[in-house]
Protein backbone atom coordinates (compact mmCIF):
# COMPACT_ATOMS: atom_id res chain seq x y z
CA UNK A 1 0.00 0.00 0.00
CA UNK A 2 1.60 3.60 -1.18
CA UNK A 3 2.70 5.77 1.85
CA UNK A 4 2.51 8.98 -0.49
CA UNK A 5 0.40 8.56 -3.06
CA UNK A 6 -1.86 12.25 -2.80
CA UNK A 7 -0.86 13.25 1.28
CA UNK A 8 -0.32 16.27 1.97
CA UNK A 9 1.05 16.28 5.24
CA UNK A 10 3.68 13.28 4.94
CA UNK A 11 7.33 14.17 4.02
CA UNK A 12 7.68 12.96 -0.10
CA UNK A 13 10.15 10.10 0.05
CA UNK A 14 10.64 9.48 -2.88
CA UNK A 15 13.85 11.56 -4.36
CA UNK A 16 15.35 11.45 -8.02
CA UNK A 17 14.44 7.89 -8.58
CA UNK A 18 11.13 7.00 -11.01
CA UNK A 19 7.64 6.91 -9.42
CA UNK A 20 6.35 3.89 -9.37
CA UNK A 21 2.74 3.39 -10.67
CA UNK A 22 1.52 2.86 -7.83
CA UNK A 23 2.01 6.65 -6.53
CA UNK A 24 1.04 8.10 -9.89
CA UNK A 25 -1.84 10.66 -9.13
CA UNK A 26 -3.01 14.07 -9.72
CA UNK A 27 -4.40 16.05 -12.68
CA UNK A 28 -3.07 17.83 -15.04
CA UNK A 29 -5.55 21.16 -14.01
CA UNK A 30 -2.90 20.71 -10.77
CA UNK A 31 0.00 22.62 -12.95
CA UNK A 32 -1.96 25.41 -13.92
CA UNK A 33 -2.30 26.70 -9.92
CA UNK A 34 1.33 25.66 -9.43
CA UNK A 35 3.00 27.94 -12.22
CA UNK A 36 0.75 30.44 -11.64
CA UNK A 37 1.56 30.39 -7.96
CA UNK A 38 5.24 30.75 -8.73
CA UNK A 39 5.20 33.27 -10.82
CA UNK A 40 2.56 35.80 -9.53
CA UNK A 41 5.21 37.23 -6.93
CA UNK A 42 7.56 40.41 -7.04
CA UNK A 43 10.71 38.77 -8.74
CA UNK A 44 8.35 38.60 -11.46
CA UNK A 45 6.68 42.19 -11.41
CA UNK A 46 10.38 43.46 -10.69
CA UNK A 47 11.75 42.21 -13.97
CA UNK A 48 9.51 44.30 -15.78
CA UNK A 49 10.86 47.40 -13.95
CA UNK A 50 14.10 46.69 -15.71
CA UNK A 51 13.17 46.69 -19.34
CA UNK A 52 11.94 50.80 -18.97
CA UNK A 53 14.46 52.04 -16.16
CA UNK A 54 17.50 50.23 -17.00
CA UNK A 55 16.95 49.79 -20.98
CA UNK A 56 15.32 52.92 -21.60
CA UNK A 57 13.05 51.09 -23.88
CA UNK A 58 9.72 53.13 -24.56
CA UNK A 59 7.01 51.26 -22.36
CA UNK A 60 5.15 50.50 -25.71
CA UNK A 61 8.24 48.72 -26.73
CA UNK A 62 8.65 47.04 -23.48
CA UNK A 63 5.30 45.65 -23.55
CA UNK A 64 6.16 44.45 -27.19
CA UNK A 65 9.33 42.58 -26.14
CA UNK A 66 7.87 41.00 -22.55
CA UNK A 67 4.86 40.02 -24.26
CA UNK A 68 7.15 37.87 -27.12
CA UNK A 69 9.79 36.74 -25.09
CA UNK A 70 6.97 35.51 -22.67
CA UNK A 71 5.03 33.10 -25.11
CA UNK A 72 8.95 32.12 -26.63
CA UNK A 73 9.92 30.84 -23.25
CA UNK A 74 6.34 29.53 -21.37
CA UNK A 75 5.50 27.25 -25.05
CA UNK A 76 8.83 25.86 -24.07
CA UNK A 77 8.47 25.53 -20.39
CA UNK A 78 5.24 23.53 -21.34
CA UNK A 79 6.31 21.62 -23.89
CA UNK A 80 9.11 20.01 -21.10
CA UNK A 81 6.81 19.33 -18.52
CA UNK A 82 4.72 17.07 -20.94
CA UNK A 83 7.93 14.70 -20.54
CA UNK A 84 7.22 13.94 -17.01
CA UNK A 85 4.70 11.31 -17.10
CA UNK A 86 5.91 9.41 -19.66
CA UNK A 87 8.92 8.48 -17.64
CA UNK A 88 7.82 9.53 -14.01
CA UNK A 89 11.61 10.86 -13.41
CA UNK A 90 13.04 14.94 -13.01
CA UNK A 91 14.06 16.60 -15.49
CA UNK A 92 17.90 16.81 -14.59
CA UNK A 93 17.44 13.27 -14.80
CA UNK A 94 15.63 13.16 -18.18
CA UNK A 95 18.74 15.21 -19.37
CA UNK A 96 21.14 12.34 -19.19
CA UNK A 97 19.71 10.58 -21.94
CA UNK A 98 21.19 13.45 -24.01
CA UNK A 99 24.29 14.68 -21.87
CA UNK A 100 25.28 11.13 -20.58
CA UNK A 101 25.46 10.46 -17.13
CA UNK A 102 28.46 11.95 -16.13
CA UNK A 103 27.98 14.93 -18.99
CA UNK A 104 24.77 15.56 -17.61
CA UNK A 105 26.51 16.66 -13.93
CA UNK A 106 27.41 20.36 -15.52
CA UNK A 107 23.91 21.25 -16.16
CA UNK A 108 22.88 19.69 -12.85
CA UNK A 109 25.21 21.57 -10.56
CA UNK A 110 23.75 24.84 -12.47
CA UNK A 111 20.43 23.91 -11.81
CA UNK A 112 21.83 22.92 -8.20
CA UNK A 113 23.42 26.33 -8.01
CA UNK A 114 20.77 28.44 -10.03
CA UNK A 115 18.50 27.10 -7.70
CA UNK A 116 20.44 28.66 -4.32
CA UNK A 117 20.77 32.14 -6.04
CA UNK A 118 17.60 32.62 -7.53
CA UNK A 119 16.18 31.77 -3.81
CA UNK A 120 18.51 34.37 -2.30
CA UNK A 121 17.52 36.77 -4.48
CA UNK A 122 13.88 36.21 -3.65
CA UNK A 123 14.13 35.95 -0.11
CA UNK A 124 16.49 39.23 -0.42
CA UNK A 125 12.81 41.01 -1.83
CA UNK A 126 10.52 39.36 0.57
CA UNK A 127 12.71 40.05 3.41
CA UNK A 128 12.59 43.45 3.23
CA UNK A 129 9.10 43.46 2.23
CA UNK A 130 8.08 41.90 5.84
CA UNK A 131 10.69 44.39 7.58
CA UNK A 132 8.95 46.67 6.10
CA UNK A 133 5.90 45.04 7.25
CA UNK A 134 6.59 44.50 10.66
CA UNK A 135 8.98 46.57 11.27
CA UNK A 136 11.31 43.39 12.57
CA UNK A 137 15.05 43.32 12.88
CA UNK A 138 16.60 42.14 9.19
CA UNK A 139 17.68 39.05 10.54
CA UNK A 140 15.06 37.85 12.49
CA UNK A 141 12.47 38.59 9.43
CA UNK A 142 15.24 36.40 7.13
CA UNK A 143 15.07 33.40 9.88
CA UNK A 144 11.05 33.98 9.51
CA UNK A 145 11.32 33.56 5.65
CA UNK A 146 13.52 30.72 5.60
CA UNK A 147 11.82 28.42 7.98
CA UNK A 148 8.32 28.65 6.09
CA UNK A 149 10.04 28.28 2.61
CA UNK A 150 12.38 25.11 4.06
CA UNK A 151 9.26 23.23 5.64
CA UNK A 152 6.94 23.62 2.70
CA UNK A 153 10.13 22.72 -0.08
CA UNK A 154 10.84 19.86 2.69
CA UNK A 155 7.55 18.16 2.62
CA UNK A 156 7.66 18.02 -1.00
CA UNK A 157 5.98 17.51 -4.28
CA UNK A 158 2.22 17.47 -2.85
CA UNK A 159 2.63 20.28 0.05
CA UNK A 160 4.12 22.55 -2.86
CA UNK A 161 1.36 21.78 -5.21
CA UNK A 162 -1.38 22.37 -2.72
CA UNK A 163 0.27 25.76 -1.31
CA UNK A 164 0.90 26.80 -4.64
CA UNK A 165 -3.00 26.08 -5.46
CA UNK A 166 -3.97 28.41 -2.64
CA UNK A 167 -1.39 31.06 -3.18
CA UNK A 168 -2.39 31.36 -6.97
CA UNK A 169 -6.06 32.70 -5.42
CA UNK A 170 -4.77 34.82 -2.49
CA UNK A 171 -1.80 36.09 -4.83
CA UNK A 172 -4.24 36.98 -8.23
CA UNK A 173 -6.68 39.08 -5.70
CA UNK A 174 -3.42 40.94 -4.65
CA UNK A 175 -1.98 41.71 -7.86
CA UNK A 176 -5.18 42.86 -8.91
CA UNK A 177 -5.43 45.34 -6.63
CA UNK A 178 -1.93 46.79 -7.46
CA UNK A 179 -3.11 46.51 -11.54
CA UNK A 180 -6.31 48.67 -10.72
CA UNK A 181 -4.06 50.88 -9.00
CA UNK A 182 -1.56 51.44 -11.22
CA UNK A 183 -3.04 51.85 -14.85
CA UNK A 184 -5.26 55.16 -13.85
CA UNK A 185 -1.02 56.90 -13.41
CA UNK A 186 0.48 55.01 -16.63
CA UNK A 187 2.09 57.26 -19.01
CA UNK A 188 1.50 54.92 -22.09
CA UNK A 189 3.41 57.72 -24.39
CA UNK A 190 6.60 57.70 -22.44
CA UNK A 191 9.24 57.25 -25.11
CA UNK A 192 12.25 55.88 -25.07
CA UNK A 193 14.97 56.98 -22.78
CA UNK A 194 18.82 57.64 -24.28
CA UNK A 195 19.73 58.52 -20.59
CA UNK A 196 18.83 54.78 -18.88
CA UNK A 197 22.17 52.92 -17.50
CA UNK A 198 21.99 50.42 -20.32
CA UNK A 199 20.24 52.31 -23.01
CA UNK A 200 23.48 52.27 -25.60
CA UNK A 201 21.77 50.27 -28.59
CA UNK A 202 18.49 52.35 -28.71
CA UNK A 203 14.31 51.60 -28.89
CA UNK A 204 14.97 48.78 -31.32
CA UNK A 205 18.03 47.16 -29.32
CA UNK A 206 15.63 47.83 -26.01
CA UNK A 207 12.82 46.12 -27.31
CA UNK A 208 15.06 43.01 -28.07
CA UNK A 209 16.79 42.98 -24.50
CA UNK A 210 13.41 43.48 -22.92
CA UNK A 211 12.27 40.34 -25.23
CA UNK A 212 15.65 38.36 -24.08
CA UNK A 213 14.54 39.25 -20.50
CA UNK A 214 11.48 37.84 -20.07
CA UNK A 215 13.04 34.49 -22.12
CA UNK A 216 15.08 34.21 -19.65
CA UNK A 217 13.05 34.35 -16.74
CA UNK A 218 10.82 32.11 -18.22
CA UNK A 219 13.89 29.79 -19.06
CA UNK A 220 15.08 29.86 -15.73
CA UNK A 221 11.93 27.71 -15.13
CA UNK A 222 13.18 24.79 -17.60
CA UNK A 223 15.34 22.88 -15.50
CA UNK A 224 12.11 22.52 -12.71
CA UNK A 225 9.60 21.59 -15.28
CA UNK A 226 8.73 17.78 -15.20
CA UNK A 227 9.69 18.01 -11.56
CA UNK A 228 6.34 19.08 -11.15
CA UNK A 229 4.25 16.77 -13.49
CA UNK A 230 6.38 13.61 -12.80
CA UNK A 231 3.68 12.15 -10.53
CA UNK A 232 0.80 12.43 -13.19
CA UNK A 233 -0.61 8.92 -14.80
CA UNK A 234 1.51 8.04 -17.57
CA UNK A 235 -1.93 8.19 -19.85
CA UNK A 236 -2.33 11.72 -18.83
CA UNK A 237 -2.36 13.54 -22.37
CA UNK A 238 0.27 15.61 -23.63
CA UNK A 239 -1.55 18.61 -24.84
CA UNK A 240 -3.75 18.94 -21.63
CA UNK A 241 -0.44 19.30 -19.08
CA UNK A 242 1.18 21.81 -21.95
CA UNK A 243 -1.82 24.34 -21.98
CA UNK A 244 -1.93 24.13 -18.24
CA UNK A 245 1.62 25.33 -17.55
CA UNK A 246 1.84 27.41 -20.65
CA UNK A 247 -1.27 29.36 -19.37
CA UNK A 248 -0.19 28.88 -15.46
CA UNK A 249 3.08 30.51 -16.30
CA UNK A 250 2.45 32.99 -19.04
CA UNK A 251 -0.91 35.13 -18.20
CA UNK A 252 1.12 35.91 -14.29
CA UNK A 253 4.93 36.56 -16.08
CA UNK A 254 2.85 38.53 -18.85
CA UNK A 255 0.69 41.05 -16.53
CA UNK A 256 3.29 41.30 -13.73
CA UNK A 257 6.19 42.07 -16.02
CA UNK A 258 3.95 44.59 -17.84
CA UNK A 259 2.69 46.15 -14.88
CA UNK A 260 6.29 46.77 -13.11
CA UNK A 261 7.08 48.17 -16.89
CA UNK A 262 4.37 50.57 -16.57
CA UNK A 263 4.87 51.26 -12.70
CA UNK A 264 7.96 52.75 -13.86
CA UNK A 265 6.15 55.68 -15.41
CA UNK A 266 3.51 55.82 -12.84
CA UNK A 267 6.13 56.34 -10.20
CA UNK A 268 7.68 59.77 -9.99
CA UNK A 269 11.26 59.54 -10.08
CA UNK A 270 11.51 55.60 -9.95
CA UNK A 271 14.70 53.94 -10.91
CA UNK A 272 16.37 50.94 -11.63
CA UNK A 273 18.17 51.31 -8.14
CA UNK A 274 14.39 51.57 -6.20
CA UNK A 275 13.66 48.23 -4.01
CA UNK A 276 10.43 46.57 -5.43
CA UNK A 277 8.39 47.22 -2.19
CA UNK A 278 9.25 50.88 -2.16
CA UNK A 279 7.56 51.13 -5.89
CA UNK A 280 4.82 49.16 -4.72
CA UNK A 281 4.40 51.94 -1.15
CA UNK A 282 4.40 54.39 -3.85
CA UNK A 283 2.12 52.78 -5.65
CA UNK A 284 -0.43 51.97 -3.30
CA UNK A 285 0.87 54.28 -0.21
CA UNK A 286 1.10 53.60 3.95
CA UNK A 287 -2.54 52.56 4.28
CA UNK A 288 -4.41 49.17 4.30
CA UNK A 289 -3.41 48.95 0.19
CA UNK A 290 0.42 49.42 1.11
CA UNK A 291 0.09 46.56 3.76
CA UNK A 292 -1.81 44.23 1.15
CA UNK A 293 0.67 44.93 -1.36
CA UNK A 294 3.72 44.48 1.14
CA UNK A 295 1.75 40.91 2.32
CA UNK A 296 1.62 40.04 -1.42
CA UNK A 297 5.48 40.49 -2.14
CA UNK A 298 6.03 38.20 1.54
CA UNK A 299 4.09 35.61 0.19
CA UNK A 300 4.90 35.89 -3.27
CA UNK A 301 8.40 35.29 -2.29
CA UNK A 302 7.08 31.75 -0.67
CA UNK A 303 5.29 30.65 -4.04
CA UNK A 304 8.16 31.17 -6.28
CA UNK A 305 11.27 29.68 -3.43
CA UNK A 306 10.02 26.75 -2.71
CA UNK A 307 10.33 25.67 -5.61
CA UNK A 308 13.82 27.00 -5.58
CA UNK A 309 14.73 24.85 -3.05
CA UNK A 310 13.18 21.54 -4.18
CA UNK A 311 14.51 21.60 -7.68
CA UNK A 312 18.13 23.08 -6.69
CA UNK A 313 17.79 20.08 -4.22
CA UNK A 314 16.76 17.45 -7.25
CA UNK A 315 20.03 19.37 -9.14
CA UNK A 316 22.09 18.48 -6.17
CA UNK A 317 20.92 14.72 -6.02
CA UNK A 318 21.50 14.20 -9.66
CA UNK A 319 25.04 15.07 -8.96
CA UNK A 320 25.77 11.82 -6.98
CA UNK A 321 27.63 9.06 -8.12
CA UNK A 322 26.64 5.55 -7.01
CA UNK A 323 29.90 4.40 -6.49
CA UNK A 324 30.69 7.00 -4.14
CA UNK A 325 34.24 8.02 -5.72
CA UNK A 326 35.86 11.32 -5.24
CA UNK A 327 37.29 12.11 -8.96
CA UNK A 328 34.09 13.49 -10.35
CA UNK A 329 32.76 15.46 -7.04
CA UNK A 330 36.80 16.81 -7.22
CA UNK A 331 36.44 17.88 -10.77
CA UNK A 332 33.07 19.00 -10.78
CA UNK A 333 33.84 21.08 -7.53
CA UNK A 334 37.36 22.46 -9.16
CA UNK A 335 35.61 23.41 -12.25
CA UNK A 336 32.70 25.55 -10.63
CA UNK A 337 35.09 27.06 -8.62
CA UNK A 338 36.84 28.19 -11.55
CA UNK A 339 33.69 29.22 -13.06
CA UNK A 340 32.61 31.11 -10.44
CA UNK A 341 36.11 33.29 -9.51
CA UNK A 342 35.60 33.91 -13.93
CA UNK A 343 31.84 35.11 -13.87
CA UNK A 344 32.68 37.50 -10.16
CA UNK A 345 35.84 38.93 -12.18
CA UNK A 346 33.49 39.81 -14.85
CA UNK A 347 31.76 42.51 -12.36
CA UNK A 348 34.76 44.54 -12.43
CA UNK A 349 32.96 45.97 -16.64
CA UNK A 350 29.98 46.42 -14.14
CA UNK A 351 31.06 48.46 -11.61
CA UNK A 352 30.88 45.95 -9.29
CA UNK A 353 34.82 45.30 -8.41
CA UNK A 354 35.15 42.57 -5.71
CA UNK A 355 38.38 42.45 -3.70
CA UNK A 356 40.86 39.06 -4.27
CA UNK A 357 39.70 37.33 -1.09
CA UNK A 358 35.93 37.80 -1.44
CA UNK A 359 36.41 36.09 -5.08
CA UNK A 360 38.58 33.37 -3.39
CA UNK A 361 35.98 33.23 -1.11
CA UNK A 362 32.85 32.79 -2.92
CA UNK A 363 34.74 30.48 -5.13
CA UNK A 364 35.46 28.36 -2.34
CA UNK A 365 31.99 28.00 -0.51
CA UNK A 366 30.60 27.13 -4.35
CA UNK A 367 33.50 24.82 -5.07
CA UNK A 368 32.52 23.46 -1.16
CA UNK A 369 28.53 23.26 -1.68
CA UNK A 370 29.22 21.05 -5.25
CA UNK A 371 31.37 18.79 -3.50
CA UNK A 372 28.71 18.02 -0.52
CA UNK A 373 25.97 16.64 -2.98
CA UNK A 374 28.48 15.11 -5.31
CA UNK A 375 30.22 12.91 -2.97
CA UNK A 376 27.61 12.42 0.18
CA UNK A 377 24.67 10.29 0.32
CA UNK A 378 22.07 12.86 0.88
CA UNK A 379 17.96 12.40 1.18
CA UNK A 380 15.99 14.85 -0.99
CA UNK A 381 14.58 16.40 2.43
CA UNK A 382 17.89 17.03 3.36
CA UNK A 383 19.53 17.97 0.21
CA UNK A 384 16.56 21.12 -0.03
CA UNK A 385 17.54 21.78 4.03
CA UNK A 386 20.86 22.04 2.19
CA UNK A 387 19.64 24.44 -0.82
CA UNK A 388 17.78 26.51 2.22
CA UNK A 389 20.65 27.02 4.25
CA UNK A 390 23.01 27.92 1.77
CA UNK A 391 20.56 30.71 -0.05
CA UNK A 392 20.02 32.16 3.52
CA UNK A 393 23.91 32.52 3.79
CA UNK A 394 23.60 34.68 0.43
CA UNK A 395 20.26 36.42 1.97
CA UNK A 396 22.72 37.91 4.63
CA UNK A 397 24.28 40.15 2.35
CA UNK A 398 20.45 41.92 1.59
CA UNK A 399 20.79 44.80 4.41
CA UNK A 400 20.53 46.94 0.75
CA UNK A 401 17.86 45.17 -1.07
CA UNK A 402 18.21 46.91 -3.96
CA UNK A 403 22.19 46.57 -4.53
CA UNK A 404 22.39 43.25 -3.45
CA UNK A 405 19.24 41.60 -5.35
CA UNK A 406 20.84 43.73 -8.55
CA UNK A 407 24.38 42.24 -7.57
CA UNK A 408 23.05 38.85 -7.57
CA UNK A 409 20.03 39.25 -10.55
CA UNK A 410 23.61 40.43 -12.58
CA UNK A 411 25.47 37.29 -11.62
CA UNK A 412 22.40 34.88 -12.31
CA UNK A 413 21.53 36.36 -15.95
CA UNK A 414 24.86 35.59 -16.99
CA UNK A 415 24.79 32.22 -15.82
CA UNK A 416 21.35 31.57 -17.28
CA UNK A 417 23.04 31.83 -20.43
CA UNK A 418 23.11 28.10 -20.25
CA UNK A 419 19.81 27.25 -20.29
CA UNK A 420 18.65 27.73 -23.80
CA UNK A 421 21.52 25.56 -25.38
CA UNK A 422 20.30 22.81 -22.71
CA UNK A 423 16.84 22.98 -23.73
CA UNK A 424 17.47 23.32 -27.59
CA UNK A 425 19.58 19.74 -26.98
CA UNK A 426 16.90 18.22 -24.27
CA UNK A 427 14.16 19.15 -27.03
CA UNK A 428 15.86 17.48 -29.79
CA UNK A 429 17.09 14.62 -27.81
CA UNK A 430 13.46 13.82 -26.87
CA UNK A 431 12.40 14.04 -30.69
CA UNK A 432 15.00 12.11 -31.81
CA UNK A 433 14.94 8.82 -29.44
CA UNK A 434 14.91 10.20 -26.13
CA UNK A 435 10.83 9.40 -25.63
CA UNK A 436 11.48 5.50 -26.67
CA UNK A 437 14.58 5.25 -24.38
CA UNK A 438 13.57 3.26 -21.40
CA UNK A 439 13.65 5.14 -18.14
CA UNK A 440 15.97 2.39 -16.80
CA UNK A 441 18.86 3.61 -18.89
CA UNK A 442 18.64 7.18 -17.05
CA UNK A 443 20.56 5.46 -14.01
CA UNK A 444 23.34 3.46 -15.72
CA UNK A 445 26.38 5.34 -15.52
CA UNK A 446 27.06 4.52 -19.59
CA UNK A 447 26.81 6.41 -22.02
CA UNK A 448 29.55 8.57 -19.37
CA UNK A 449 29.38 11.33 -22.11
CA UNK A 450 26.75 11.82 -24.75
CA UNK A 451 26.36 14.38 -27.86
CA UNK A 452 24.40 16.60 -26.38
CA UNK A 453 27.35 17.96 -23.86
CA UNK A 454 29.06 18.47 -27.57
CA UNK A 455 26.13 20.64 -28.84
CA UNK A 456 25.31 22.61 -25.81
CA UNK A 457 29.00 23.30 -24.99
CA UNK A 458 29.11 24.79 -29.39
CA UNK A 459 25.54 26.41 -28.72
CA UNK A 460 26.91 28.34 -25.57
CA UNK A 461 30.35 29.11 -26.92
CA UNK A 462 28.53 30.12 -30.21
CA UNK A 463 26.61 32.68 -28.41
CA UNK A 464 29.16 34.38 -25.63
CA UNK A 465 29.61 37.28 -28.88
CA UNK A 466 26.00 38.11 -28.67
CA UNK A 467 25.68 38.79 -25.15
CA UNK A 468 25.07 42.24 -23.82
CA UNK A 469 24.40 42.49 -19.90
CA UNK A 470 25.93 44.23 -17.27
CA UNK A 471 28.54 42.50 -16.63
CA UNK A 472 29.99 42.03 -19.93
CA UNK A 473 28.99 42.50 -23.34
CA UNK A 474 30.13 40.62 -26.79
CA UNK A 475 32.11 41.41 -29.50
CA UNK A 476 29.77 41.22 -32.12
CA UNK A 477 26.84 42.92 -29.32
CA UNK A 478 29.46 45.70 -28.68
CA UNK A 479 30.37 46.53 -32.85
CA UNK A 480 26.44 46.02 -33.36
CA UNK A 481 24.25 47.38 -30.51
CA UNK A 482 21.31 47.91 -32.14
CA UNK A 483 20.76 44.41 -32.26
CA UNK A 484 20.06 43.44 -28.34
CA UNK A 485 20.80 40.36 -26.88
CA UNK A 486 20.00 37.67 -29.70
CA UNK A 487 22.36 35.14 -27.80
CA UNK A 488 19.52 32.96 -26.35
CA UNK A 489 18.11 32.23 -30.32
CA UNK A 490 22.19 31.88 -31.62
CA UNK A 491 22.37 29.26 -28.47
CA UNK A 492 19.39 27.56 -29.43
CA UNK A 493 19.83 27.14 -33.31
CA UNK A 494 23.47 26.24 -32.69
CA UNK A 495 23.01 23.85 -30.01
CA UNK A 496 19.84 21.75 -31.77
CA UNK A 497 21.71 22.11 -34.66
CA UNK A 498 24.72 20.35 -33.55
CA UNK A 499 22.77 17.73 -31.80
CA UNK A 500 20.77 16.56 -34.76
CA UNK A 501 24.78 15.99 -36.36
CA UNK A 502 26.19 14.18 -34.09
CA UNK A 503 23.24 12.16 -32.58
CA UNK A 504 22.39 10.41 -36.11
CA UNK A 505 22.77 6.96 -35.99
CA UNK A 506 23.57 6.88 -32.21
CA UNK A 507 23.43 3.59 -30.75
CA UNK A 508 22.81 2.92 -26.76
CA UNK A 509 25.16 1.34 -24.08
CA UNK A 510 23.21 -0.73 -21.99
CA UNK A 511 24.93 -1.96 -18.83
CA UNK A 512 22.80 -2.94 -15.17
CA UNK A 513 21.77 -0.64 -13.38
CA UNK A 514 22.96 0.95 -10.38
CA UNK A 515 20.61 2.15 -7.11
CA UNK A 516 19.22 5.65 -8.28
CA UNK A 517 19.52 6.89 -4.86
Amino acid sequence: MSIYKDETLVVEPHGIEQIPDGERHGRPGGLFGLWFGANAEIATWALGTLSVALYGTSLKGALLGLLIGNLAGCVLLGVLATFGPRKGVPQMVQSRYAFGFYGNMIPAALTYLSGIGWFAINTVFGTYALVTLTHLPYVAALAAMLIVQVVVAVYGYNAIHAFERVMAYALGAAFLILLVMTVPRVNFGVPFNPHAPLAFGGEIAGIILSTALSFSYAAGWMPFASDYSRYLPASTKPKRIWLNVFLGAALPCIVLESMGAAAMTAVHGASADASPADIVLALLGSGILGYIGLIAVTFGTFTANILNIYSGSIGGLVLKDARRAWTSPLVLAVLFGAATALLLSLAKNGGSAFSTAVVAAVSLAVAAAVLVVARFSLRRWQAAILVGALGGILSLGGADPAQTAKLYTNFLLVLSYWVTPWVAVVFVAWLTGGRESPAEQLYRRRPAFSPGLYAWIAGFVASIPFWSQAWYVGPIAKSLPKIGDISYYIGFIVAATVYALLARGRTEVVEPAPSAS
